[in-house]
């Protein structure tokens, strides 16, 4: 039997927090490396940040 694998949860504002500091000029790699967190996640929160999708999902 597998161990089932739990997917990390994060904040709106930690979401936010991350997307400014990438529209602040720093790299999606620094950022990302720095948070914790997968490149991709970051990448795909600063795409729906623009549509304002961050603010609505949970």
């Amino acid at each position: 039997m597998t161990a089932k694998q739990v997917r990390a949860q994060y904040t709106q504002e930690f979401k936010l927090e991350a997307v400014r500091q990438v529209r602040a000029g720093q790299a999606i790699a620094v950022v990302a490396k720095a948070l914790g967190i997968p490149k991709v996640s970051l990448g795909n929160w600063g795409r729906l940040g623009g549509q304002g999708a961050i603010e609505r999902r949970r």
